[in-house]
């Protein structure tokens, strides 16, 4: 069986261009944080841009994925939910409601658990460009992130404040989404399917999370843009 693959410039503006209308197709928002054409052109003059590529390109795919799901959470609850609508009472008492609450759910879990995904792709995407001798070793890791402390630590490019910021909010999503969803009864049904409104409920957070994900993606970005690329150097991401 023949694998999927970018093998040409030309494939790799089709599939940037596609996927740009897929993802104003299904959440209203074209995605732009990653220029794959530009990226590809960049990387391939490196010796390992191939790995390279392939690794930026499985991260921006997850990218649009995770803000598939957060997007139709988002549309479920004006849908059914917001002021006016389908308000207070529980999610047994019609249909509707239960359908309603059950696909936020759906959405909200398959945010929390591709979300945590993409992070280590997103650690190992920065292992791999600038400091690819250490990929395996980050790979082969027991503990991610301890890893990726040590080895961001040697790299310039990535300020121990920027690296501190981003653990410390990864930290935080694990405590109180993924570690329940991946290994322990769960936690997001505690609020998905409540019948009570967004306010207070801890449910919102999962917007700040995505919000920190974007603003990181978005510096992956700057790496292939000519012009950012030596601002990037002279000022590092910050949070």
């Amino acid at each position: 069986m023949k694998h999927f693959a970018l093998e040409t410039r030309e494939e790799v503006e089709r599939f940037e261009t596609l996927l740009s209308e897929y993802s104003h197709a299904r959440t209203q928002m074209a995605l732009s944080h990653v220029p794959l054409l530009k990226a590809w052109d960049q990387l391939h003059k490196r010796e390992d841009g191939g790995r390279v590529f392939t690794a930026l390109l499985d991260l921006y795919l997850s990218l649009h994925l995770v803000e598939f799901d957060l997007t139709s959470v988002g549309g479920t609850w004006n849908a059914f939910f917001s002021r006016g609508k389908m308000e207070g009472g529980s999610i047994l008492d019609s249909q509707e409601k239960f359908f309603g609450k059950m696909d936020m759910h759906r959405f909200a879990t398959s945010f929390v658990l591709r979300y945590r995904a993409i992070w280590d792709k997103l650690m190992g995407f920065f292992v791999l460009y600038f400091a690819p001798t250490q990929y395996d070793i980050f790979c082969k890791s027991k503990s991610k992130k301890k890893t990726f402390r040590s080895i961001a630590s040697a790299i310039d490019a990535l300020p121990n404040e920027f690296v501190a910021t981003i653990l410390d909010r990864l930290d935080e999503f694990d405590n109180k989404f993924r570690t329940a969803e991946a290994h322990g009864t769960g936690s997001v049904r505690k609020w998905s399917l409540t019948m009570e409104g967004m306010e207070g409920n801890p449910f919102v957070d999962l917007f700040a999370h995505w919000n920190v994900l974007n603003v990181v993606c978005l510096t992956i970005g700057k790496l292939f843009e000519p012009a950012a690329l030596k601002q990037y150097a002279e000022e590092p991401p910050a949070l």
